[in-house]
């Protein structure tokens, strides 16, 4: 574990340098999973959990936030745009990482977020990263203003108008396939942009007391859709248990292991509605398809390449790491070690000073880079790293929609 923490301490004092001298690019310096907030989300946890004689991540957020101007620009995306900086000050404060007055901060934001979250809902866009679904996980905590609830169950209703009955169940295509030259809404098993994120996100609202009848109808319907397409396991391969979108176009068996689709989604939105709505059924699959996917333990067979959050090596980690606090299953805990020793072994920096980050694999046909934000640098890399280190939950996976 010294190693690993010796990793945490060479991505903390990577990040230092990057806010403080905002060397990233104006297109993210809103983001939170690609730009410098989700990088202060690591540095918080870092200080508090990792080396609490370290003492810069105040500093930054207040250097990060006097430059701040949520009044400009129409992008409240939760990936990329105003929701992602709030959230983190939501998260901090209620947290208890920070001292702050949310209420007063974020009042007249929550409304500019709801008018924009309405917009997004008119124009089909449910997306978790950069459309409604993630807009509406913001506006959660503050379901006690009346506005809020309403929009909330404004949502509910709009994904239900979304859904299709179909022979297997109920189809939520809110996946939307950038095709040329046009494109069409599909079902996608994805927490990033698909129909996971939205089951959690109904099942929250329902927790929350909104909606229930919808929300129950909605996500009992749509996870039999899920369930019965389900795939048959190839002899002698190991092959995913679930598609990851339902566009009729690639192999679907070739899901690979990953955050943003497929088999891991699948388990923990079963696991997760499986526990708010007391359905044994849904968590016995989800324990299933988490152990059927402990033997795809190589790069090839869990389609990953680097060690980055979203789609690489720390993810699967994060993954197995939650089961084992969820369950106490020691096989989960023996794969999620097997792949944080994968993701140590893969963090590599480079030392000229103009670059920050892990080297990390930016696509088909294009040059591997090093890169320090949250969704597929080093910040990531480091939360999930840091999870390694303790016997309980730590809660930065609320923003993957992990607690």
């Amino acid at each position: 574990m010294e190693t690993t923490k010796l990793q945490l301490r060479q991505i903390y004092e990577d990040l230092i340098p990057v806010l403080d001298h905002q060397r990233y690019g104006a297109e993210y310096a809103n983001s939170l999973f690609k730009g410098p907030w989700g990088a202060l989300l690591f540095m918080f946890y870092y200080e508090q959990y990792v080396d609490t004689s370290a003492d810069h991540a105040a500093g930054l957020l207040e250097k990060l936030y006097a430059a701040y101007t949520p009044e400009e620009g129409t992008n409240y995306s939760f990936c990329s745009g105003h929701t992602g900086p709030y959230w983190l000050l939501e998260h901090l404060s209620r947290r208890q990482f920070l001292d702050m007055d949310l209420e007063e901060l974020a009042g007249d934001f929550v409304t500019a977020t709801i008018a924009h979250s309405n917009l997004n809902l008119q124009w089909r866009n449910f997306d978790f990263l950069h459309g409604s679904i993630g807009m509406c996980n913001f506006l959660l905590p503050f379901a006690a203003r009346h506005d809020v609830r309403k929009h909330l169950s404004d949502c509910v209703d709009h994904l239900l108008a979304a859904s299709k009955l179909t022979p297997k169940g109920r189809s939520l295509p809110i996946f939307y396939t950038h095709d040329k030259p046009v494109g069409e809404y599909v079902d996608a098993f994805s927490l990033a942009h698909g129909s996971c994120a939205a089951l959690i996100l109904l099942t929250k609202i329902y927790a929350a007391g909104i909606s229930k009848n919808t929300c129950e109808l909605l996500v009992t319907e749509c996870m039999a859709f899920i369930l019965n397409n389900k795939l048959a396991p190839v002899p002698d391969e190991l092959n995913a248990l679930y598609p990851a979108i339902l566009d009729g176009k690639y192999a679907s068996n070739n899901s690979r292991l990953a955050w943003c689709y497929g088999d891991l989604n699948v388990a923990w939105t079963l696991w997760y509605c499986g526990g708010v709505f007391n359905n044994a059924a849904w968590k016995k699959e989800a324990l299933d398809i988490m152990h059927y996917n402990i033997r795809r333990n190589t790069y090839e067979a869990a389609g990953v390449l680097d060690s980055c959050l979203c789609h690489g090596i720390s993810g699967i980690a994060a993954f197995y790491r939650k089961f084992w606090f969820e369950t106490g299953d020691p096989a989960f805990h023996e794969c999620a070690e097997y792949w944080y020793g994968k993701a140590a072994s893969e963090i590599t920096f480079n030392d000229e000073l103009n670059k920050h980050g892990i080297l990390v694999w930016r696509g088909k046909d294009k040059d591997w880079c090093y890169s320090w934000d949250l969704l597929d640098g080093g910040a990531g890399v480091g939360l999930a790293l840091m999870s390694r280190l303790h016997e309980k939950p730590l809660t930065w996976d609320e923003c993957f929609l992990l607690s």
